[in-house]
């Protein structure tokens, strides 16, 4: 059973999907935790998603934030987010001075 990082990124294109996590292969699960840190002197929004690919990740469907603030130089921690097949791990923010980092276990 594996661990640890599963995927980070600094977002660098405003109000675009970046992919945190990559979709588990086959039948493998993955229990994540997702940590949004704002580096920035202003607040933000940020969405996140649980989605096949970043086309869909905005689909209301698929969304678990949305235009959530992320206070000046604060965090955003989600917990037991579980991906399966076809279902990886998006975000977006309203500016480039987010990092997002996926961390977990196999499942």
């Amino acid at each position: 059973m594996a661990s640890g990082v599963y995927g980070k990124v600094h977002i660098s294109a405003a109000n675009t999907w970046t992919e945190v996590v990559a979709p588990p292969t086959g039948t493998d699960t993955k229990v994540t935790t997702l940590n949004l840190c704002n580096t920035d002197a202003a607040a933000t929004t940020v969405q996140v998603s649980i989605s096949d690919t970043s086309g869909n990740a905005g689909t209301s469907g698929n969304l678990i934030e949305f235009n959530t603030s992320l206070p000046a130089n604060g965090v955003l921690e989600r917990t037991g987010i579980v991906l399966s097949a076809s279902n990886g791990l998006y975000v977006q923010a309203a500016n480039t001075a987010v990092n997002a980092v996926a961390y977990g276990i196999d499942g």
